[in-house]
């Protein structure tokens, strides 16, 4: 006769702990760098002073009900470090970024607005895949200049921006 009894308690803690590793804050894919600012503007105006700040970036989600604008990758050339005794360039130094942007609608006319970014490069790994993209950190720059962008439009419109 089977008879289910509950698990040791040490399997409940290596459960949780597995789950909030598996499902945590942090992406497998990259790192993630999120800004966040409060808004005292009509949605309206965000969402288009929005997508114009974003047009350098390819859009790939576009949901006004949800607030949500999601970009695709976009690639760029940066400076890469010298290989070999001669100091050649690798194999195209580049790296790429996404942009996820979240507005959500508060009390009294006020806006949430999240900006995160992932990045990664692509550069020699070695093993199977010589060459290959991985995460690095999010650049801080890129999201200062993004934000800057957006609060100019958005306080030309007469809205106030809360940094």
């Amino acid at each position: 006769m089977f008879v289910f009894s509950a698990p040791p308690l040490r399997w409940n803690f290596f459960l949780i702990l597995l789950t909030s590793l598996l499902f945590g804050c942090s992406s497998i894919s990259g790192t993630n760098l999120m800004a966040e600012r409060y808004l005292a503007c009509p949605m309206d105006s965000v969402w288009s002073s929005s997508l114009e700040t974003l047009k350098a970036y390819p859009v790939t989600v576009k949901d006004k009900t949800q607030g949500l604008i999601e970009t695709g990758w976009r690639v760029g050339y940066v400076e890469g470090r010298g290989y070999g005794l001669l100091k050649r360039e690798g194999m195209g130094d580049k790296e790429r970024s996404q942009l996820t942007l979240k507005l959500t609608p508060l009390e009294n006319s006020v806006i949430r607005l999240q900006l995160a970014e992932r990045r990664q490069h692509w550069g020699f790994r070695g093993g199977a895949r010589i060459y290959d993209w991985y995460p690095v950190e999010p650049s801080q720059e890129e999201i200062d200049h993004i934000l800057i962008n957006l609060t100019k439009k958005l306080e030309a419109e007469g809205c106030f921006v809360e940094s």
